[in-house]
């Protein structure tokens, strides 16, 4: 029955000089979401009156239409997406089509109450949106005897008319707003198995970032498991993301190194702070203009002020934390909504805790680390062999 999906966006509409560009990128994003997506070749993206509207092809499969709706209401940039039917611009058109879906939807999703709203950019059309919405809307009423409510209805029954052809649609589906990514340039997102990273990439990608994943591993301390995880936490986000590039580096024999010429307990800021810089490295081979990570302010040891703080010092680009204020409850909702939860709690080595003791130091300072890290010889050694040894992939390609 439906053969068109009407897009909204919000924020992107606001650009006002610059809104060309974004709306530019967006329909990109919309595009490769559909061509990445099986089943959907041929399916098209054109604007519309101030929005998008996807088209099916006349031979599309009739379950395609899920699987259209699921690749673009999770653009970033997509405020709403609706299915729906194009129509000629003739009441009898409309009120099929509209009694039709509207009928549907009760039956399928039992709704408590429904209301008819329809808006004529075509201004010559012979009945006014008051009229439509009545007749419409008593003829649903006739069917189901569904109580009717202007404001808040469960249900609403869309019609939009205009002059070469009009639209009709009768379900609303969020997307998750913000901008389309690449918008705001490139970063580079240091992610590891566990929860609060892959939300952080979420965040950011929201605010238009293009990201490159960076993962840092230990093998043989940390099992190649580790490593499959946290590919499948870049597959999980690059079902909003769109596909993003994977740099893998092992620093075991850095962690090795540190452990034989430093405390114990400052070595999870020696190895953060190599992770940064290797990071940093990186984004500059890719020309990303930040690093994003998942610091939450004091939820463990290395993300206390002062450790933050020691941290940051090794990095040249801004660190984005977009959890900084965050509790662990709220980022795990977040994880469970965009679909890594569940991969991340699956049981993973850390290198971020490999031979760390009871105590770490959560006071660090800058001057002490900036000195000791001077007196390491063989460091920067290690870190060139590391970068050098990277290995990159794709995630998420069609």
């Amino acid at each position: 029955m439906e053969n068109i999906i009407l897009i909204r966006f919000g924020e992107v509409f606001l650009k006002k000089g610059n809104r060309g560009h974004f709306l530019r990128i967006l329909r990109t994003a919309l595009k490769g979401a559909l061509k990445r997506t099986p089943g959907l070749q041929g399916w098209t993206v054109e604007a519309f009156h101030g929005r998008f509207l996807v088209r099916a092809p006349a031979d599309a499969a009739a379950e395609s239409m899920g699987a259209a709706l699921a690749a673009v209401s999770h653009t970033f940039g997509v405020v709403s997406v609706s299915p729906g039917m194009e129509v000629p611009t003739d009441y009898e058109a409309l009120s099929t089509a509209a009694y039709d879906l509207g009928v549907r939807e009760i039956t399928e999703g039992n709704p408590r109450h429904f209301r008819v709203s329809a808006s004529r950019s075509y201004k010559r059309f012979p009945m006014k949106s008051p009229e439509i919405e009545r007749t419409i809307g008593a003829r649903i009423y006739e069917t189901h005897a569904l109580p009717v409510k202007l404001k808040g209805a469960d249900l609403v029954v869309g019609i939009e008319i205009f002059e070469q052809s009009s639209y009709v649609f009768a379900r609303s589906i969020p997307g998750p707003g913000g901008l389309p990514v690449g918008s705001s340039g490139t970063a580079v997102l240091l992610l590891s198995g566990g929860i609060d990273s892959p939300v952080a990439g979420w965040m950011m990608a929201k605010r238009g970032c293009h990201l490159v994943g960076v993962h840092f591993h230990s093998y043989p301390y940390t099992s190649t498991r580790s490593q499959e995880k946290v590919v499948e936490l870049a597959r999980a986000l690059s079902r909003w993301h769109g596909p993003m590039m994977l740099v893998s580096m092992s620093i075991t024999a850095i962690q090795e190194y540190l452990r034989e010429h430093t405390p114990n307990e400052k070595l999870v800021l020696f190895y953060r702070r190599t992770m940064v810089r290797l990071a940093s490295r990186v984004a500059e081979e890719m020309q990303a203009k930040a690093l994003v990570t998942g610091e939450s302010l004091g939820q463990v040891a290395s993300q206390t002020m002062e450790n933050i703080a020691v941290i940051g010092d090794a990095s040249s680009l801004p660190i984005l934390q977009p959890l900084i204020g965050m509790d662990k409850m709220e980022a795990v909702d977040l994880a469970r909504r965009i679909g890594t939860f569940e991969v991340s709690i699956q049981p993973h080595d850390d290198c971020c805790s490999l031979f760390l003791p009871p105590h770490p130091d959560t006071r660090g300072k800058v001057p002490i680390i900036r000195t000791m890290e001077e007196n390491l010889a063989d460091l920067g050694r290690l870190e060139d062999e590391a970068f050098e040894a990277r290995e990159k992939n794709v995630i998420g390609k069609a």
